[in-house]
């Protein structure tokens, strides 16, 4: 009996990923909104809204219908069922309503928010356009926006629910803001823009995919200024108060614009919605965002929010294509296949300044403003795209630094590099292994960094072919995602991005 109690409740028990549907209509003045899309996609996650184990229950043929008119992103739900379970004691049906009223604005529960009939002529998205750009004969625009503009922030207010549906540990952001933080966020939109033949009033923008970024303030210091200027015409100075600023009045201090000093732009939320996936518009939004930034006279680093795997492959691909093309002095990097015999010298730190001379690599990271670990990773894959396959071989390196090919050698070099980069990095977790240990350790680490770069330049080379760098195949730009550990991984790398690798204290001698 209590078997088929179970089995009863069992049949109550709905998967909310199956029944939940997204679509994306567009207004048309002369008869029903239509779908922009050929049908509509469920989400990739619903653990927000409805458990750990995505189901809902008490309700059979179940159907969440989450329509969002597609240029304004204007929310509106439908719920429907055939059945509904009736309450025995404390068991009763989940309030699939009221379980998602945390997640779309009241306007979305009057169910007339995509279904009225409106005029949308004229209609463009709020900000600045950014970049257009065509794919597949049709046509797209990027445009962004400060989210202190109330367009701007209706948009987003409207579509946020799409965050945790999409992104795995993707929260709803605070539109509640005190004004000065609202004012450091930033909203880029995609859109594809066609009109419509049958009803040439409505608008023809039909959203694709969005990112957020955050101006995250710095302290000013000499350093940043000193980077700022290197890359600016218009360098951003540091505030200055004279000899003794005890004596400078108050009211003759220079005007401070927090928006317009040194500062680092992190990219936060990151989404191509599933339809347009695999159509490199991740990487068309990343290229557009990168090259704002880099033209901003006081941003000096850019840097991304807990990236997954998947916008890590995005972000190394469009960075790698953007290092190539842009930096003749980058693209022409190559390992030395000779040191010095006395920077080999056993109690010698490893010669990274020779390895990766300061003076060419520092001027492309600052012209580039992407994060020290980042272009590190940058800079190791290329350095290694530039090693024969043949010669990347530990087989071949047992004589080290004399073995007898000249690319056998840069390859243990290679090695090196990226041995000191790993060490300190992971430096507080490594000595509290014993030496041979610690060697060990650190080995399996660079095999697997070296195994993840092939993977990327292989996938870079291909697309590069295609004339698609960087598009997001398997990258749903999950920015603000949960980041999964790579299997092969035996030293951690996942850090702050914002940390600096510059830590010399930390520096391994060559045993």
């Amino acid at each position: 009996m209590a078997e088929t109690g179970l089995a009863e409740l069992d049949a109550w028990l709905t998967s909310a990923n199956d029944v939940f549907e997204i679509d994306l209509l567009r207004p048309n003045s002369q008869s029903k909104p239509t779908s922009a899309l050929e049908e509509p996609f469920n989400p990739t996650f619903t653990y927000p809204i409805f458990g750990e184990e995505e189901t809902i229950f008490g309700h059979k043929g179940l159907r969440i219908k989450l329509s969002l008119r597609a240029h304004d992103l204007r929310p509106s739900l439908e719920i429907r069922q055939d059945e509904v379970f009736k309450p025995i004691g404390k068991t009763q049906a989940m309030d699939v309503k009221e379980m998602m009223k945390d997640f779309l604005p009241s306007s979305a529960f009057e169910n007339t928010a995509s279904k009225e009939r409106i005029d949308t002529i004229g209609w463009k998205p709020p900000g600045t356009l950014l970049t257009t750009y065509k794919r597949g004969g049709r046509s797209f625009e990027i445009w962004y926006s400060s989210l202190s503009k109330p367009e701007a922030k209706e948009i987003l207010r409207g579509m946020q629910i799409l965050v945790p549906l999409f992104i795995e540990g993707g929260t709803l952001q605070d539109l509640e803001e005190a004004a000065w933080t609202i004012e450091r966020w930033k909203l880029f939109l995609i859109y594809e823009v066609t009109p419509l033949k049958s009803s040439p009033k409505s608008t023809p923008y039909t959203f694709v995919g969005f990112s957020t970024s955050y101006r995250l303030w710095v302290p000013p210091t000499v350093e940043i200024s000193e980077r700022l200027s290197f890359v600016s015409s218009t360098p951003v100075p540091l505030p200055t108060l004279g000899p003794n600023p005890s004596d400078v009045e108050h009211d003759k201090l220079p005007p401070y614009n927090p928006l317009e000093s040194p500062s680092r732009e992190r990219i936060s939320q990151f989404l191509i919605l599933p339809p347009f996936q695999g159509q490199s518009h991740g990487a068309a939004l990343y290229t557009a965002m990168a090259s704002l930034f880099r033209s901003d006279a006081s941003v000096f680093e850019i840097t991304v929010e807990d990236p997954n795997e998947a916008f890590d492959d995005l972000r190394d691909w469009s960075d790698l294509a953007y290092l190539r093309s842009t930096f003749p002095s980058f693209k022409t990097l190559q390992v030395p296949d000779s040191v010095p015999a006395e920077m080999l010298a056993p109690k010698e730190f490893i010669p990274v300044n020779y390895l990766l001379p300061p003076d060419v690599a520092d001027p492309i990271r600052y012209k580039s403003k992407i994060a020290p670990r980042q272009f590190a990773r940058l800079c190791e894959m290329h350095l290694l795209s530039g090693i024969p396959p043949l010669h990347r071989s530990k087989a071949r390196i047992t004589r080290k630094d004399k073995s007898a090919h000249e690319n056998d050698r840069r390859y243990f070099f290679w090695r090196l590099l990226v041995k000191e980069r790993l060490y300190i990095r992971n430096k507080d977790q490594l000595v509290q292994l014993d030496r041979e240990e610690r060697i060990e350790k650190v080995e399996q680490t660079v095999d697997s960094v070296e195994e993840e770069y092939v993977r990327l330049l292989n996938a870079a080379e291909k697309r590069g072919h295609r004339g698609t760098m960087g598009e997001e195949e398997a990258a749903n730009g999950k920015a603000l995602a949960s980041r999964g550990k790579r299997k092969t991984r035996v030293v951690e790398e996942d850090e702050d991005e914002d940390e600096d690798d510059t830590d010399h204290s930390k520096r391994i001698k060559r045993a």
